[in-house]
């Protein structure tokens, strides 16, 4: 068997001529090693020595004034103790800082700043004694992940002699003959960690810039007499895809004449072999190839991870004792990954990339993160339908891509490169608008951006050494099925060299780099958070006859409240061949918890530890939290992500399987038939199992509803939901879990609830008195402040309704969420939306019918500018203490094209405890974000009414309501229900409601800053603006948008009397 370029490769130390004066290695492009060994596949052998833990510390403002090696630390003025692994900057060290784009230094490379911190560590070990059974040993110390570089001595060695810049990368170093060896002397190792190198420039990710040894120390040995230095395994399937080839390359060393055991077992049980062959290595030789034919085994895919267990076991001859020298397991699935017919295959059928972006963060150890909060993440991404897992932007924790071999991810490992702050340093000169059409900026800038270091020749060597480091380390794992260049490094001569050494060590997977705009060094196109037309656009230009898929490497930009239309992007991907999916834009929020002054606990972001320059809060953008707890955004891609679309077809359902090569034999599924009435709870009239009918993968089948002969009509609403979940426990989520849902509607509307006749106002006093209507009765009171068109009393029994007189006023604002900010919140501030004031005309009434009419006209118009809406509101309130208000609101003048919002909102009574509604629930639903929302009966309290965001907005809006109750502790309130006429809405209203208000909530930054509240602001809208994904994407789409125009509601609020 021939694999090309693989095996033990020999590391070139790139040219040591450097010009005069010398540089220092860490601001010298062509200096990114020393003396580091060649990279190699990730396994950490039977004989190793974890070196995690208390190590010493010192912290210095420069090189220069950093210890020497031949110096005690702990003897040092001013050396601690650090947790390792972990970063100084999180343990009291310098500060965190945080940039998107930006540089945080001076463009200059290779050169960094004069204040380049370092932090000195160094402990001690002994070498076990117990390995000197094994026999004489090779010992390396291997780091994972030091940020930025670093310089390595053992038991004072100079500083000099190793050397290694790459920081998501490992290291590893040969100190054999630097160690005492005797197992009772102690070994001192120091490390000198550079905060600044010339890497930092091609480091520039979204991202804390972070320092110090963030991953695993381990100290390894080798039985000299043999020992596997690296090993290559590939799978390679037939033409039928059906059975396949093992091809496995080892590279080692021998001292003499020596076996190897080669076994392969499936997993779990890794009991009966599949094989297991026995080879002899010759010590005159170091590379060794084998290949074996596999019949038929079971395939690797993210639907069915099956693993194989293989085992290489390197044995001494047998008049030896200790004949296993080392014993190496690696997990193998068998799968094929292609580009054919213009798509991305696997194992011969097109997939579909329903992705995250997810990079290494923890809300207290930074990029130091616990396996088992990796383990966390990728368990909620399989049980919120994410199929596929994208490094950004570099390679992960390296027992991340174990788990996503067992749990069945995709993953796109992506090479740790990123230089994007070159942008800034030529746009800003040119003072390029970020309003400019990105493709135009691209054009203007990239090509000189490039010229720093993508496209100059002193820096290839780094540029292909990240990629050579990703791929040795990481090329093993059945998971991985596209390399990625590295992310907005813009296009030059480098790629091209790190494209080209990549196919030729391994042709077996594609290529992926969205900077390289004509696809000239990737195997597909890639593009970022790009318009659903303009995406269309590009997957239909060549028809059917393309060579390359088209993925959206980021997209539906998940910050604050949000994403808008991810269920438009996945339409488009499912209608067009061309698109093969994304990866949302990103996996979790990066704040870093954290106090204010006055001891408030708080994520922090850009700014926030007076780093400057600074992007402030756009490190928010996750579908979970900071603690990476699911926020509604999670809730959301699981259901567009759903493998199985159910729709109804008259009286029939039909089952789509969304899936790429399973069918449904692993669910099981539930319906129910529900109805409601108005004010009262959901009533299940009838559940059962629905036997699946066989639905192969990407087949549709359509069965009899079930349940309907229990719907028998009548008033209120019917409705039937639907639900698959897992008919057994699988690796990653428990039988039972719900994998998707439907529901349908069994009325052609809602058809409206019989109300209660109410009787005449009895024993009615009105009196008018300084412009206050006040209007008594046996059980309520009413008070109307004419000159302010306002309800300022409404009690109820002796309950009070609103607090503080603030009843229902018409309002437009809402505060700006992150999407809103960069651009339209700005335009309605321009129209004053955020300032409207009223000026009343007249206010007439009227009591006839039992009923107080109250008819007013008012003008609602912003300070400045000469535009508004001619109001003419109508309250009538009724014997039961009812109030209907309707509203017609005509735009007047110059008007803007859209509205944040409009309805009515008011101050409910402090005491108002519990909110129940029937509409979409249980969490906040917008009109281009509410496909997991759930039709039903909610009830909650009001605090768990409101979604808090680290960075203050609009948020908690429920939306497609038909009523609404708001109570107190013994369960009196009111009922309130919207229909709208004008704009149209037959699926029902939005609400709201919340502690601040929207100007609170617009003019703070941090939760902690709005304080403690015991307001009940309620908010009830006839329209509601989308939430698109204008913070880094596209704006609101035309169809969710809320346009100006007339304005015809009516409002119902009906006393509750417990």
């Amino acid at each position: 068997m021939q694999l090309p370029n693989i095996g033990t490769e020999t590391m070139t130390l790139v040219s040591q001529a450097t010009p005069t004066p010398p540089k220092d290695d860490f601001q010298n492009e062509l200096v990114f090693e020393r003396n580091r060994l060649p990279p190699r596949a990730y396994f950490v052998p039977k004989h190793s020595l974890n070196l995690n833990g208390r190590w010493k510390f010192h912290y210095a403002s420069c090189p220069s004034k950093a210890p020497e090696e031949s110096e005690d630390i702990s003897h040092v003025e001013n050396s601690s103790e650090i947790d390792v692994p972990g970063h100084w900057q999180l343990q009291g060290h310098g500060k965190p800082h945080y940039t998107n784009v930006q540089f945080p230094f001076p463009v200059d490379p290779p050169y960094v700043p004069s204040e380049n911190p370092v932090g000195t560590y160094s402990t001690e070990f002994r070498i076990p004694s117990k390995w000197s059974s094994a026999g004489e040993m090779k010992y390396r110390l291997r780091f994972d992940g030091v940020d930025s570089a670093f310089h390595l001595s053992v038991n004072g060695s100079p500083f000099q002699e190793r050397y290694s810049q790459g920081s998501r990368n490992p290291a590893e170093f040969d100190v054999t003959d630097l160690l005492i060896q005797d197992g009772l002397t102690l070994n001192k190792i120091t490390v000198r960690v550079y905060q600044w190198c010339d890497g930092s420039y091609i480091e520039d990710q979204d991202q804390w810039w972070l320092s110090g040894i963030f991953r695993d120390v381990h100290l390894l040995a080798f039985p000299i007499r043999g020992h596997i230095e690296d090993f290559t395994v590939r799978t390679e399937l037939d033409t039928h895809y059906e059975n396949a080839q093992l091809k496995l390359h080892i590279a080692y060393s021998v001292t003499t004449a020596t076996q190897v055991t080669v076994a392969l077992r499936q997993s779990p049980s890794k009991q009966q072999a599949v094989l297991e062959e026995k080879f002899e290595l010759d010590a005159s030789s170091t590379e060794r190839c084998f290949s074996f034919n596999v019949a038929n085994p079971s395939k690797w895919t993210a639907e069915t991870p099956n693993l194989y267990d293989l085992s290489i076991n390197l044995e001494a001859p047998s008049d030896v004792e200790n004949t296993i020298l080392q014993s190496i397991h690696q997990e193998v699935g068998f799968r094929q990954v292609e580009i054919k017919g213009g798509n991305l295959t696997v194992n011969g059928k097109v997939i579909l990339f329903n992705g995250a972006n997810r990079h290494d963060h923890h809300f207290r150890y930074g990029r130091a993160v616990p396996l088992d909060f990796i383990r966390r993440d990728l368990l909620l991404m399989k049980t919120h339908n994410i199929n596929a897992l994208r490094c950004s932007h570099y390679p992960s924790h390296p027992e991340i891509y174990s788990m996503a071999n067992q749990y069945g991810l995709y993953v796109m490992d992506e090479a740790d490169l990123e230089c994007h702050g070159f942008y800034d340093a030529i746009a800003r000169p040119l003072e390029i608008p970020e309003s400019q059409p990105y493709e135009e900026r691209k054009l203007m800038t990239f090509p000189a951006s490039a010229k720093f270091t993508t496209d100059k020749e002193s820096w290839q060597g780094a540029y292909v050494e990240r990629m050579k480091q990703m791929v040795h380390r990481d090329k093993n794992h059945p998971s991985i099925i596209i390399w990625s260049l590295g992310n907005e490094a813009f296009y030059g001569r480098n790629h091209k060299a790190m494209y080209d050494w990549a196919k030729n060590y391994d042709s077996t997977r594609p290529i992926h780099y969205e900077g390289d705009a004509q696809a000239l060094s990737a195997d597909m196109f890639s593009y970022m958070y790009m318009p659903i037309p303009e995406l269309i656009k590009r997957a239909t230009e060549d028809g059917d006859s393309f060579e390359k898929p088209i993925l959206l490497c980021e997209y539906a930009h998940a910050m604050g409240t949000g994403p808008g239309a991810l269920q438009e992007y996945q339409e488009a991907f499912h209608a067009h061949r061309r698109l093969q999916g994304g990866f949302i834009w990103e996996w979790a929020d990066h704040g870093l918890l954290t106090k204010a002054d006055g001891g408030s606990p708080f994520y922090a972001y850009g700014g926030d530890f007076g780093d400057f320059p600074n992007d402030g809060n756009f490190v928010m953008d996750g579908l979970c939290d900071s603690e990476h707890n699911p926020r509604s955004a999670l809730d959301e891609a699981k259901k567009v992500f759903e493998p199985v679309r159910i729709r109804k077809d008259g009286d029939k359902v039909a089952i789509t399987n969304l899936y790429d090569f399973v069918s449904l034999e692993h669910l099981r599924a539930h319906w129910k038939i529900s109805s409601c009435t108005l004010g009262g709870a959901e009533r299940v009239v009838a559940s059962g199992l629905l036997e699946l009918p066989k639905v192969e993968a990407g087949s549709t089948v359509k069965i009899d509803a079930p349940g309907l002969e229990h719907h028998i009509g009548g008033l209120g609403e019917w409705w039937i939901t639907i639900s698959l979940e897992l008919a057994t426990t699988h690796l990653w989520a428990d039988a039972g879990h719900q994998i998707t849902w439907a529901q349908f509607s069994l009325t052609d509307r809602m058809v409206p609830s019989a109300k209660q006749e109410s009787n005449g106002i009895e024993e009615p006093s009105i009196t008018d008195r300084l412009a206050i209507l006040t209007l008594k009765s046996s059980d309520f009171v009413l008070e109307f402040d004419k000159s302010r068109d306002l309800i300022t009393k409404w009690s109820v029994r002796g309950n009070e309704i609103f607090e503080g007189g603030n009843g229902p006023q018409l309002t437009f604002w809402r505060a700006p969420t992150d999407n809103d900010i960069p651009e339209i919140a700005l335009y309605w501030a321009l129209f004053g939306l955020d300032a409207m004031q009223k000026q009343v005309r007249s206010v007439d009434y009227t009591f006839e019918g039992g009923s107080l009419q109250i008819v007013s006209q008012s003008w609602i118009s912003p300070p400045i500018l000469a535009w508004g809406f001619d109001t003419n509101t109508k309250y009538t309130v009724q014997g039961n203490g009812a109030i209907k208000i309707e509203v017609h609101a005509v735009p007047r003048g110059p008007i803007p094209t859209t509205l944040p919002r409009f309805g009515l909102e008011m101050k409910m009574s402090k005491d108002t405890e519990t909110i129940k509604w029937h509409g979409l629930g249980q969490g906040e639903t917008y009109r281009d974000m509410k496909q997991a929302g759930k039709l039903g009966v909610w009830t909650n309290d009001v605090e768990g009414m409101i979604t808090w965001n680290a960075f203050p907005q609009e948020s908690g809006n429920r939306t497609d309501t038909r009523w609404i109750h708001l109570l107190n502790a013994r369960g009196s309130g009111i009922q309130a229900e919207l229909r709208a006429v004008e704009p149209k809405n037959e699926l029902g209203f939005d609400f709201n409601v919340h502690r601040h208000s929207a100007h609170a909530l617009e003019k703070a930054k941090h939760p902690h800053e709005l304080g403690p509240s015991d307001e009940v602001i309620f908010r009830i809208d006839g329209g509601h603006h989308g939430l698109g994904t204008a913070s880094c994407g596209p704006p609101t789409l035309e169809e969710h948008s809320l346009k100006t125009q007339v304005l015809d509601f009516t409002v119902d609020l009906t006393p509750i009397t417990s």
